[in-house]
This record gives C-alpha cells, structure tokens and sequence, in this order.
C-alpha cells in the first residue's frame, strides 16, 4: 500500500511514499507521462529532507498544495510555500492534509491527476 496506490478516478488520485530525490524523481517522470491536463501535488515533508534538491525535480507546471502531516517530525507549511515560491511553484499552504486534498479536489477537473506524497505520513493520513 503506499506505492503509486490509485485512489480515485476522475480526477485520478495517486498516492506515493516516494520521500528522497531519487525516488521523487522516478515517481515525478512517471507522474508527468500520465498525459494529465494539470497536475496537483499534495505535498508534505519530514524535516530531516534535502528539501532544496527535492523541490528542484518537482514539474514547474504543477499546482502545489503544501501541507503538514500530524507528526512531531513535519516540516510546516509555511516553510514549504517559502521554498516553493522560491523555486517559482504555484504553490499555496494548508495546515493539514485533509484540508489540502478537499481543496486540490475541488479545484481539480475529470482529466487532471492528483499527487499526494512526499511523506509516508502524508500519504498514510489519506490511506
């Protein structure tokens, strides 16, 4: 479970625990083959992350919705959306990752995909 794990459709929903650069570099290339109208990433991180070379294999044309898992261990939102915006992201933060993938799926239309991940704990949150 946890592993490019389909969760929904229409939108399509994927959720990944792929955490480090290596493995968000394979998920994210997988990620943009899937031929998506938009992508909308539901990211959170731990803070023990080289956040600054895993931010830089992120699609530059994804919507980001950062947030933070209910862990001791989490980076903050607002952390999240200062490094983003500083990698030019459309990215906005949330407190919480419910909230983040309610809005990511209100904004979300049927030929978009939607991407949780970046932490084992965000994605068990969804799970």
């Amino acid at each position: 479970m946890g592993r490019w794990q389909i969760i929904g459709h229409t939108p399509q929903i994927v959720c990944d625990t792929a955490h480090n650069v290596d493995g968000l570099t394979s998920t994210m290339k997988q990620l943009c083959n899937l031929g998506a109208a938009q992508l909308h990433l539901v990211l959170g991180f731990v803070n023990d992350k080289a956040l600054d070379e895993i931010f830089d294999c992120l699609p530059k044309a994804g919507i980001y919705y950062f947030c933070s898992a209910d862990n001791p261990r989490a980076t903050s939102s607002e952390s999240l959306i200062e490094l983003g915006r500083e990698k030019g992201l459309n990215s906005r933060a949330y407190s919480s990752v419910t909230k983040a993938l309610k809005v990511a799926k209100t904004n979300a239309v049927p030929d978009d995909v939607i991407y949780v991940g970046g932490s084992t704990f965000v994605v068990a949150e969804v799970l």
